[in-house]
């Protein structure tokens, strides 16, 4: 599970309350870094610990405590000063009478020290790093880097990070890891995360709403089992209104998918060209041709009569993918927005088509899944406003739309406004035009199987990553294709 580093407040006062105090907790921080640093690090002989004024730096100067058993060599450097807290000053006063050199200005030992651990600040930093320690967490690429509970500089909350960041190798996080390290550019600054147990009972973590990181092994659970006498009409009819004379891929690549994650039957309407293509490669889809403009784009009137007939008994409805962005496409969406009344996905040009108009969006039966481009088009809004609080902006557009969304990046985030999970799952190669044809694709699959949205969205996000990561398993990440990831989906599902 995931908490900000409010809701990690929350936490500690709830544990203080049940007989674990402030002062136990920074002890059993502590110690579970220094045992972190002994099981992982013992071969090293000499470790600098980098506190700062606060409670954090109060867990490096426990950590150096015990550490001090082990007969290392260890110094601490408090470029900010002694501690302000009294629980803090406590376990100075103790590593003082443990013989612990404490220096306030760095020295020659800060470049010889084979293990650098931070503990300058902690999760509730926010804005940029004061200079001088920027400079003295800059040059030390050769040496081991140890966070203690989050990088300095590094915001817990949206995974942002100040200019000067210190750069782990390990960070060792207290309690629960904290939401803001499962988003880039964060995550990359936390190197391995290792969670310690401080004494939080899990009484606790039910009194607030944590975020959920989602597994593979939990997901598969969600899928409808497939008995001896199973029979296709029990996994759903999906309609896929996708692709134009132009973009075909997207649409073969997104029937595919849905095909390959389980559909029972998939009618699939688009440009004729692409309906050739499908009929070579995928015999198995029912085809609906639909009328183009002379671009190769679907017209919107000619095609209603059509699509409301195809629309009947549909268990889910995917819109979007590779269709184009005219008036006639803008005018058809709306259309099978009024028009059905199943599950829709809506991806890619089904976003753009109605980055105007988002109200008339289907209220409770959407699955939105935008990248942070689509998601500022959705919300006016820059990119980079998306990418500063990507959760807020999940959030945001959840609530807007009272729509399950899919802010699709490193560290997909889904949420329904109220439930929210994340998936770090996934790599570099599947940054490639398609993969999100075929995200789209299997997440209409699994909600035309009858799963409720949100735990269709995030099955879906997790089994399309862990495929992501199954086919770089055979292939290096620059070729790795969205076809790859289809065929990967045998060994994952």
């Amino acid at each position: 599970m995931l908490v900000t580093p409010k809701q990690m407040q929350i936490l500690e006062k709830l544990t203080d309350v049940s007989g674990v105090s402030y002062s136990e907790m920074m002890e059993r921080a502590g110690h579970a870094l220094a045992d972190f640093l002994i099981q992982n690090y013992g071969d090293c002989e000499s470790f600098l610990f980098l506190a700062g004024n606060g409670n954090n730096g109060g867990d490096c100067y426990v950590a150096a405590y015990y550490l001090n058993f082990y007969h290392k060599r260890i110094e601490i450097l408090a470029p900010m000063g002694e501690p302000k807290t009294k629980i803090s000053q406590n376990a100075r006063n103790r590593a003082i009478k443990a013989g612990i050199m404490i220096k306030s200005e760095p020295d020659s030992f800060l470049e010889n020290a084979e293990v650098l651990i931070d503990g300058i600040f902690g999760t509730g930093f926010r804005g940029e790093l004061p200079e001088k320690i920027q400079k003295l967490f800059s040059g030390h690429e050769e040496q081991i880097r140890v966070a203690c509970d989050i990088p300095s500089g590094g915001n817990g909350t949206t995974g942002t990070v100040s200019p000067g960041t210190f750069d782990a190798y390990d960070t060792v996080t207290f309690g629960a890891e904290k939401l803001g390290m499962s988003q880039y550019p964060l995550r990359k600054f936390c190197g391995e995360i290792h969670v310690a147990d401080i004494g939080v009972p899990e009484s606790a973590f039910q009194e607030i709403e944590t975020v959920h990181r989602l597994t593979l092994p939990e997901v598969l659970n969600h899928l409808p089992c497939r008995s001896r006498d199973a029979y296709k009409n029990q996994f759903g009819h999906i309609l896929t209104v996708a692709g134009s004379v132009r973009m075909r891929g997207a649409c073969i690549l997104a029937v595919t998918a849905a095909m390959r994650s389980g559909t029972g039957l998939l009618t699939c309407a688009s440009a004729e060209q692409a309906l050739t293509a499908i009929s070579v490669t995928l015999p198995e889809v029912m085809c609906l041709p639909l009328q183009t403009d002379k671009d190769g784009f679907f017209l919107n009137a000619e095609n209603h009569e059509m699509l409301s007939q195809a629309l009947k008994n549909k268990t889910a409805l995917l819109l979007g993918c590779g269709m184009g962005v005219t008036d006639s496409t803008k005018n058809l969406i709306k259309f099978l927005f009024s028009e059905s009344s199943c599950p829709i996905i809506l991806d890619a040009d089904g976003l753009n088509c109605i980055s105007d108009c988002i109200e008339l969006i289907p209220e409770g039966r959407t699955i939105l899944t935008p990248h942070a481009g689509e998601a500022a088009r959705l919300l006016h809004c820059e990119i980079s406003e998306i990418q500063k609080d990507r959760f807020s902006a999940a959030h945001r557009l959840a609530e807007l739309t009272k729509s399950v969304v899919i802010l699709k990046g490193a560290g997909t985030i889904i949420t329904d406004g109220t439930k929210t999970a994340v998936c770090n799952l996934g790599n570099p190669g599947m940054a490639r035009a398609g993969s999100g044809d075929v995200l789209a694709g299997i997440t209409a699959a699994f909600a035309g199987q009858g799963l409720s949205l949100y735990t269709a969205a995030c099955t879906a996000v997790t089994v399309h990553a862990a495929a992501g990561d199954a086919a770089a398993e055979h292939l290096p990440y620059r070729c790795l294709l969205p076809q790859d990831l289809i065929r990967s989906l045998q060994d994952i599902l």
